[in-house]
């Protein structure tokens, strides 16, 4: 059995599959979450999470600490 610990209380499941899991969270944003096997077998990648909430049409992306936002 494997488990899976990604989920906060008022979370849901959109999606499971063998590349990733979409959890829709309390607050109405989704993270789409890349599982990725290796040696050790199967984990999360914690560097490739995206997360699909509320703006005006922007993509943000944080990179080395410097926060670059595109339109």
């Amino acid at each position: 059995m494997m488990y899976i610990g990604v989920m906060k209380k008022g979370d849901s499941v959109i999606c499971v599959n063998s590349e990733m899991i979409a959890i829709r969270r309390g607050n109405g944003e989704v993270d789409v979450i890349p599982l990725v096997k290796d040696e050790t077998g199967l984990r999360v990648d914690t560097e490739g999470i995206v997360t699909i909430g509320y703006g005006s049409n922007t993509v943000q992306e944080t990179v080395g600490g410097v926060t670059v936002t595109k339109f």
